[in-house]
């Protein structure tokens, strides 16, 4: 393995944590909150079954995440009538209009990141970093 290799994908967690760092002093909130939020935003309603497969998140994390949001009113949880097992969650009138106000900063943080950038650049930044997740997952079992 060359210097080259190795440094990147040194380089790789202090990126993630720079960037979560600026995303939450820029957007007001946590990535992973967001992340959450988010995907609830898309999806409407979910299982936390749904979450954590679109997420790739821990469930114990996903679950922690959940209580303080539910606590603060932003989710509104429930249990599947049919299937007790699942428990099913959706944004609460407080967790849209979060959404609708901090998407325009998430929007600005992105795109003043990425600015610099060109498209091939870009492109190939994203081929080698599905690249390593997919051969990390492999590698994973």
């Amino acid at each position: 393995m060359s210097d080259t290799e190795r440094n990147l994908l040194q380089q790789i967690g202090p990126t993630v944590r720079a960037m979560y760092g600026a995303f939450e002093d820029a957007v007001g909130h946590p990535m992973p909150r967001w992340r959450v939020l988010h995907a609830l935003h898309t999806l409407g309603d979910a299982t936390q079954k749904q979450l954590v497969q679109r997420l790739l998140i821990d469930p114990g994390l996903l679950t922690r995440h959940m209580k303080t949001m539910e606590a603060e009113g932003l989710i509104a949880r429930h249990t599947d009538s049919d299937d007790n097992r699942l428990t099913h969650v959706q944004l609460t009138a407080a967790g849209k209009a979060l959404i609708d106000e901090a998407s325009p900063k998430r929007q600005a943080f992105f795109d003043a990141a990425l600015a610099e950038f060109d498209e091939a650049d870009l492109a190939k930044a994203t081929q080698i970093l599905q690249a390593l997740e997919a051969r990390f997952r492999q590698q994973k079992g």
